[in-house]
């Protein structure tokens, strides 16, 4: 059933240019627009002075990492041959890639992380990298890398790193925003520097009507 599913995503591959151009495109590249998006908005957070925004940001980048690992722990389990590796007759590859485990697709764990932290704190921008995620799970299989099982799974791990990192883990995400905050202070403390207290009223000021 899996490689009937991903035969039938698979089939048109070749078939159009600028369709093969937009699948590729975001099988290769889409995780690093994702990796910049968690940069950009950490950035904004600063700029703005935002706690939540900077949080926000350190704990989609350790969602990804922790679901990557997990995914490392899987693959050395398990090292499932690629639909182009096991059926290379069948299966149309539109770009080159190593011949690594299939199971999980760390580009469907490493987007869905992201977009599910990201949609925790900002809905709007959520549901966009969360469409987003779901395009780059359905070209890793239209591209010959995956079978849809492999980024079903990776969008599962992606999804359980992100709502721990966001909810039970987040003390973690916290810790690391105060140490990052003292090293790099957010630019509206860094203009306004520490507030001092207000000076003692004199002695004619307080005996002023």
């Amino acid at each position: 059933m899996d490689f009937r599913i991903e035969q039938w995503i698979n089939g048109p591959a070749g078939h159009s240019g600028p369709l093969d151009a937009v699948m590729v495109g975001a099988a290769l590249g889409a995780l690093w627009v994702y990796v910049a998006v968690v940069v950009l908005w950490f950035a904004w957070g600063w700029w703005r002075g935002s706690a939540a925004d900077r949080l926000g940001a350190i704990a989609a980048t350790g969602a990804a990492v922790l679901d990557l690992l997990v995914n490392k722990v899987i693959g050395l389990a398990w090292d499932r041959p690629r639909p182009f590796v096991a059926h290379p007759a069948l299966v149309h590859l539109l770009a080159s890639h190593a011949r690594d485990a299939s199971f999980p697709s760390d580009d469907a764990t490493g987007t869905f992380a992201i977009a599910v932290v990201l949609f925790a704190f900002h809905r709007g921008w959520g549901t966009v990298a969360l469409i987003g995620a779901v395009l780059v799970c359905y070209a890793r299989v239209f591209v010959g890398f995956h079978y849809p099982s492999d980024v079903l799974a990776g969008a599962a791990i992606g999804t359980i790193a992100a709502v721990l990192a966001a909810t039970y883990l987040r003390a973690l995400p916290e810790l690391v925003r105060r140490v990052v905050d003292a090293v790099l202070p957010p630019r509206s403390a860094s203009r306004l520097g520490t507030p001092t207290a207000a000076a003692a009223p004199s002695e004619g000021e307080r005996n002023r009507p």
